[in-house]
């Protein structure tokens, strides 16, 4: 029994011994404890302890690799207030969000594949982030539709040579399903670069749950003609499902036709001309793109004009009123009226 005893005794101090050693590299990690340092001299206390708390777990090597390993990162970092709780945490997936490839001041050019419309005092930029899309890979690409993304807008008063020099502190946000984060700061740490945001970021949701929302002004109970009618023909579950890219076009309720009329396979043709799987179209892509196929097999049509955004089919000449809504599985864009395809 003394024996059986010792060896239990010399087992566990033997499993402690290893679960230590998988622990220690992280917290006797030099990069890490500079960088909570750094966090914790600029007041960013609670998401301090969010990274302290995730290097010891299996999915903080991914999370800290992120920030340390990939040239220039820029770093969404939600302030103290923002939180509802001190002891409030952020989980790796939102990490890994919120970490961005590339500088901001170069408009995240981190390879070919950087998307950004500039124009003489607003930019967006829509950056690729450490977090992939559901059906994305975790070996780093700098593939756009295998990651998801942030969009950014910076507006400046500067009538001229304004792109040459932003560091003219403009209004950064940082765009979310319903309204936006705010820049209010900004530090540099080694290669990152640190914007303190006065919100904290949720992941992207799904279509239904976005279809719900105010995503517009004028939309204030959100797209419920549309989400019930994507319901009734069986369509909503495959636009939440199916695959990780996702290009969708949201028509407002107020304009919606009646969907009465339509037999159910004529609902089903009519509501596929506002949506295509493959690619997700981001709005500074459409001067490129210029046409993509929709699910109803009608040509869609994509136009810049005037500073306006247009989707075109047939006859019909949508205006998007709110563009790059951020899905779980791709991008949502706002349009003024529906698809007919006449």
């Amino acid at each position: 029994m003394k024996l059986l005893s010792q060896f239990v005794l010399t087992l566990l101090a033997t499993l402690s011994v290893i679960q230590a050693a998988s622990v220690a590299p992280r917290n006797n990690d030099y990069f890490l404890s500079e960088f909570l340092d750094a966090l914790n001299k600029n007041n960013l206390t609670t998401l301090a302890n969010s990274y302290e708390k995730i290097a010891q777990t299996d999915a903080g090597g991914e999370v800290i690799d992120a920030l340390k390993n990939n040239g220039k990162v820029t770093l969404l970092a939600p302030e103290n207030e923002s939180f509802k709780s001190s002891t409030d945490e952020l989980g790796a997936n939102v990490l890994l969000y919120n970490t961005i490839w590339g500088s901001i001041y170069e408009h995240f050019k981190t390879s070919k594949n950087y998307l950004s419309r500039r124009g003489s005092t607003h930019s967006r930029d829509i950056a690729q982030t450490a977090y992939p899309r559901p059906a994305g890979s975790r070996k780093r690409t700098y593939n756009l539709q295998d990651y998801q993304v942030q969009v950014i807008d910076q507006f400046s008063n500067n009538d001229s040579d304004s792109w040459k020099r932003w560091s003219n502190d403009p209004l950064i946000l940082i765009d979310r399903a319903v309204g936006s984060a705010k820049v209010v700061g900004s530090f540099t740490f080694k290669n990152i670069i640190v914007l303190i945001i006065d919100s904290v970021l949720s992941l992207p949701g799904k279509v239904s749950d976005l279809l719900c929302k105010p995503l517009i002004k004028n939309a204030p109970e959100g797209f419920v003609k549309f989400g019930s009618a994507l319901q009734k023909a069986g369509l909503l579950n495959s636009l939440d499902n199916r695959g990780a890219r996702l290009t969708l076009f949201a028509p407002i309720d107020d304009e919606f036709c009646d969907i009465d009329k339509f037999s159910k396979e004529e609902l089903k043709s009519f509501l596929k001309n506002h949506f295509f799987f493959g690619k997700v179209v981001f709005s500074p892509l459409f001067p490129s793109v210029r046409k993509a196929t929709a699910e109803s097999g009608k040509q869609l049509e994509f136009l810049f004009e005037n500073d306006i955004n247009y989707v075109c089919c047939g006859n019909t000449k949508a205006a998007v009123l709110r563009s790059d809504v951020i899905s779980e599985n791709g991008v949502l864009h706002v349009i003024d009226r529906p698809l007919k395809c006449d």
